[in-house]
């Protein structure tokens, strides 16, 4: 029975080795399946990460140019209204220039003008005074031939009164009685 403690545990030994090589055998097919398998979708993950990333630096391309479109468009209506406002401001002030030189000779005409009238007022003022003087000489002048008038009046007047021509005699009226 001595050999028997030593032959089967070998006979087991043998057996469980050539059922360790066939499970083993099994095992490696399975893990390379599982591997290939993890491999697979490694690979798919990967493909479908850089399709991703593909799409998305597409995508931020796209966001970006519409971005600089879009910048760019209101950068040349900023630049369009301004050009049109400066245009508009460059047009009002030579309106406006306009305006001041047509005020500026209208000034001018005036000014002229009332530098005539001013001039003419001024000698219609002298005619005027010199008519009023020689209307007021002319009232002296009748008031000095007004009493000359009376002086010669008066002196006529005294003469005739101091003449023995105009005295009627007392005596004829006082024999009649």
């Amino acid at each position: 029975m001595n050999k028997f403690y030593i032959i089967v545990p070998i006979v087991f030994l043998a057996a469980f080795c050539v059922y360790y090589q066939q499970f083993s055998a099994q095992q490696a097919v399975v893990d390379a399946q599982k591997a290939q398998a993890a491999q697979a979708v490694a690979a798919q993950v990967e493909k479908d990460k850089e399709a991703a990333i593909a799409k998305a630096t597409a995508d931020a391309e796209a966001r970006e140019q519409a971005q600089q479109a879009e910048e760019a468009s209101q950068e040349a209506d900023h630049l369009a209204k301004f050009e049109a406002s400066k245009q508009k401001l460059a047009d009002e002030t030579a309106n406006f220039q306009q305006e001041a030189d047509s005020y500026a000779k209208q000034a001018a005409d005036l000014q002229t003008q009332l530098t005539s009238l001013q001039a003419d007022h001024e000698n219609l003022s002298r005619a005027v005074f010199d008519l009023q003087k020689q209307v007021e000489l002319a009232k002296i002048d009748r008031r000095n031939a007004d009493l000359e008038i009376q002086r010669t009046y008066d002196e006529v007047t005294q003469k005739i009164a101091a003449s023995s021509l105009t005295n009627v005699p007392a005596a004829a009226t006082a024999v009649a009685h």
